[in-house]
């Protein structure tokens, strides 16, 4: 693993902090401090969602299918073969019965 550098003004008293933690920690300062900003790393790039999935998911609004769904699920079908079939359907679409449910608009 290849190693930049990066020089970063603190406070002395940060630094002081820093030196009293890595102390205890039986550290360098500059090698505790690379571990905390990895550490650091680690978990903001673990707590921001990366797709609309997952910040769907992290808020709630989306779950695992039921057992009893995921029953009905048919194995090999595509999803060509599904539009197919809805496009097929005979009937109203959900948002022409969404607005004739809601009435003319005022």
């Amino acid at each position: 693993m290849g190693l930049d550098t990066m020089a970063v003004h603190i406070p002395q008293e940060i630094y002081r902090r820093i030196a009293k933690q890595a102390r205890q920690m039986g550290k360098a300062p500059d090698e505790w401090t690379r571990e905390v900003i990895e550490t650091a790393l680690l978990a903001r790039e673990k707590a921001q969602p990366q797709s609309s999935a997952e910040v769907l998911r992290a808020a709630g609004r989306i779950r695992p299918l039921s057992e009893a769904l995921r029953g009905r699920i048919i194995p090999g079908v595509t999803l060509d073969e599904v539009r197919s079939a809805l496009s097929e359907a005979a009937g109203p679409s959900l948002s022409e019965i969404i607005e004739e449910q809601r009435g003319p608009r005022a």
